[in-house]
């Protein structure tokens, strides 16, 4: 996997995290998850659609103008073996809606629906480019946001049924707000036990 800085923030029931700025197109991860827009957004960030929307020549906006993948909310698409420059084994294109912005807990939605197809793939390394790269966040909603899409991936592993395979998961953290990011993440991370302790 290519990125820059990895760091590790912990683990749960074999899914080692790790947080790090992926380029989505040097990533060898199995399973690269990429979350889309319903629609461009004038003037918007360019995120990791966008990079891989360039890199295919303008593939993801087909699919889009053509009604086959809009990039409405929990919609996706998997491809397999992507054609080149694209190195991840498989490609998972999540739709984000028109704006997930304001909505934290609709960001880790989207983080648990990725997490489960990840395991159903078997997948070792997984690189996911949800959210920050594609919306703006609000700087309130960054660290609520963060931890949303911990929580949302460790309830996917815990409704795993029978073993798992070992797996590591990255997060992209290219949203201007690495270090806070990176806290909520890990603060989420620490506190489930308790969490799950507690229900």
């Amino acid at each position: 996997m290519s990125m820059e800085h990895s760091r590790s923030i912990g683990a749960w029931r074999g899914v080692s995290f790790a947080v790090a700025q992926i380029d989505v197109l040097k990533a060898e991860d199995d399973l690269l998850v990429v979350g889309m827009l319903e629609r461009d957004v004038a003037g918007g960030p360019r995120g990791g659609a966008d990079a891989v929307d360039d890199a295919l020549h303008g593939t993801l906006s087909r699919l889009r103008e053509g009604g086959i993948f809009s990039g409405g909310f929990g919609e996706t698409m998997m491809l397999t073996r992507p054609p080149s420059p694209i190195r991840a084994a498989t490609l998972m294109l999540i739709g984000m809606g028109a704006s997930l912005s304001g909505n934290p807990e609709a960001v880790g939605n989207l983080t648990g629906l990725a997490m489960r197809a990840a395991l159903r793939i078997g997948a070792a390394s997984v690189g996911c480019l949800l959210g920050w790269s594609e919306f703006e966040v609000p700087d309130s909603l960054i660290a609520p946001s963060a931890a949303a899409m911990m929580r949302g991936a460790l309830a996917a592993i815990d409704a795993q049924v029978g073993q798992m395979a070992a797996m590591q998961w990255t997060f992209d953290i290219r949203n201007g707000a690495a270090v806070r990011t990176t806290a909520a993440l890990r603060n989420a991370l620490a506190a489930w036990p308790r969490a799950m302790g507690a229900r």
